[in-house]
């Protein structure tokens, strides 16, 4: 059971990171996008909401909050 634990945690933390390295790819992309087009807004709302639906995906952890007690564990 630990050794099964040990891999959730581990699968956790390889997720968690690839997406940290992917927001941050984000976010030199958008302010390479922003400081070079300073008047294409909308691609910029694009990459903003991209990153908004990761960090609420992967970090927040709402489907916790919705989720009944028996299934949070």
């Amino acid at each position: 059971m630990d050794a099964n634990i040990e891999n959730m945690k581990k699968e956790a933390y390889r997720a968690g990171f690839s997406v940290l390295v992917l927001l941050a790819m984000l976010t030199v992309g958008e302010y390479l996008l922003g400081s070079i087009a300073v008047g294409w807004w909308a691609p910029l709302v694009g990459i903003s909401l991209l990153k908004a639906f990761f960090i609420v995906r992967d970090y927040m952890h709402l489907p916790r909050l919705f989720a009944g007690e028996e299934e949070q564990e």
